[in-house]
């Protein structure tokens, strides 16, 4: 696939179907994220993957967590209790609006989905070691993009999103993920469903200019 095509396909896709992937692929899609620079070569992150059983019952204990309205303690909290600056906040209201206007009236949909976890058949769970540098948080930024491009490039779709690390326990009592690593990302991988309406929202960049500034002369 052409690189501006991986780049036109990828956007967050919010309904998966059941439609199986397959280890291959997964394995592939793997191994070209690892492709990603980090800092002196450190590759921090590690990766563990849920699919069949064990991606459908994690998909069900967080709905039932997140029905009996349990409260997110994702293991990077800390970094989620910031107050954002002025720019990313309006970029973020922007979304907001424009997502209610495209649903109009369907939010609904849009809230089963991430209460279901997307229905997404593959999720992938990045972490790195809890005795990290702030750049070791970029790299692993750097791998989850890579990993997504890779996804896309052999027909996927991706979704990564903060539901998925809501409830760190129940992603650990499934993938026996050691406690020395902080599960950092949660990446949903599969095929989208084709009917739903909220799979066919695609978010605004802001225009070039507001974001960047070359200087040629002294």
């Amino acid at each position: 696939m052409e690189f501006k095509d991986v780049l036109t396909r990828e956007h967050a896709t919010r309904k998966f179907t059941d439609q199986r992937v397959s280890e291959k692929t997964v394995r592939k899609v793997i191994e070209e994220a690892q492709r990603t620079p980090s800092l002196l070569n450190s590759q921090p992150w590690r990766i563990y993957v849920a699919e069949g059983e064990v991606a459908k019952t994690i998909r069900k204990e967080h709905e039932e967590k997140t029905l009996a309205n349990e409260e997110p303690h994702e293991e990077f909290d800390s970094l989620l209790n910031v107050e954002w600056d002025t720019f990313p906040s309006k970029n973020m209201a922007t979304m907001s609006e424009t997502l209610d206007y495209f649903l109009r009236g369907e939010a609904d949909d849009l809230d089963q989905a991430q209460l279901k976890l997307f229905n997404a058949p593959v999720i992938v769970f990045l972490t790195i070691p809890k005795q990290s540098p702030a750049w070791s948080i970029f790299d692993l930024g750097g791998f989850s993009q890579t990993l997504m491009l890779a996804a896309n490039n052999r027909g996927l779709s991706t979704m990564p999103a903060h539901a998925f690390v809501k409830y760190p326990e129940v992603i650990r009592k499934y993938l026996d993920i050691p406690e020395d690593e902080t599960i950092g990302i949660g990446i949903g991988l599969g095929y989208p469903n084709k009917t739903a309406t909220i799979n066919n929202y695609k978010s605004k960049r802001v225009p070039l200019d507001e974001i960047l500034k070359i200087k040629k002369n002294l």
